[in-house]
């Protein structure tokens, strides 16, 4: 007999989030959500939730609802073993459940990771529809042949890398360049400076556009020696230009200096994340030699806000 039960994340909820990624080739749960239920106490408009499914004394699934600004997302996953049982539905009806008594059901969407029909399946019987595709592009390896061109910057544009204040500049510029974004385009001082007072931070990670001695964009990369491909893959992890500046070829710098920066750390492949529709943007990563492709979908409840 399968239940639910809260659940925070522990050593068991980890090792069954492993398995899951072995199986599936992709997280099941994003670093946003994990990130969100590591905060004490939470943050946003409510608390986040953590459920695990368990059936016969073991945790055979486990998922959550966070608050992510406009938006809350529901991501869970259910162990190889236990699929097909039904122990995802009961997941999922509880996960709602939760969202609903905090009153956030109808800005609740759902995420795929890794476009399973499973989940599409699950979906439709709630009334979810398909709204967003966010794709996971990768290059081939470095030992596959992966060669980054030279950076060619824009007359009058400086590329340097993190200064302290440039934290001011780069939160404007992100939530201006993503202010359509549900998640990333509303970001506070705050956000900007926990990533730069982390221990780990590097501030050789992160690239700005200089031009009349103001910054005008930027790069984020991080390197993840944790990946699901077993590679140590770079990623290009943010990248926007202020969109009030007009100046041919800023963002493809920016792009080429933060690919080369991550390929010199020693990197295997280098990965980003892209909306599915942005085609000016995909003719670029393309030519940059993102090929091959993950689908991550984002399903809207009905009558969704």
């Amino acid at each position: 007999m399968s239940h639910t039960r809260e659940m925070k994340v522990d050593d068991t909820v980890r090792e069954l989030l492993r398995e899951v990624t072995a199986r599936d080739h992709v997280a099941p749960l994003s670093d946003g959500v994990l990130g969100a239920l590591d905060q004490v106490g939470g943050s946003g408009t409510h608390a986040p939730v953590s459920l695990g499914l368990v059936f016969e004394g073991r945790l055979a699934g486990f998922g959550a609802v966070v608050d992510q600004g406009e938006r809350s997302a529901l991501e869970m996953c259910v162990a190889p073993d236990f699929r097909g049982r039904g122990g995802g539905r009961l997941l999922a009806e509880d996960l709602r459940a939760r969202a609903r008594e905090a009153g956030v059901l109808a800005r609740t969407w759902a995420w795929s990771h890794g476009d399973h029909l499973a989940a599409q399946a699950l979906a439709d019987s709630f009334g979810y529809s398909r709204e967003r595709v966010l794709l996971q592009l990768s290059t081939k390896t470095v030992a596959e042949g992966l060669a980054v061109p030279d950076v060619r910057v824009p007359e009058g544009v400086e590329i340097r890398t993190y200064q302290p204040g440039d934290e001011v500049r780069w939160r404007e510029i992100n939530n201006a360049a993503f202010s359509w974004h549900p998640e990333q385009g509303n970001q506070s001082a705050q956000d900007y400076a926990k990533i730069v007072e982390d221990p780990g931070f590097d501030p050789a990670s992160v690239f700005f556009a200089v031009q009349n001695g103001e910054v005008v964009g930027f790069h984020h990369t991080k390197i993840h020696a944790d990946h699901p491909s077993g590679l140590t893959m770079g990623e290009v992890y943010v990248i926007g230009v202020d969109p009030q500046v007009h100046s041919r070829g800023l963002g493809t710098a920016l792009m080429i200096a933060g690919m080369r920066h991550l390929i010199d750390s020693g990197v295997d492949a280098i990965e980003l994340y892209v909306e599915s529709d942005n085609d000016s943007a995909l003719h670029v990563y393309r030519k940059l030699g993102f090929v091959n492709e993950i689908r991550h979908i984002s399903y809207a409840p009905q009558d969704h806000t």
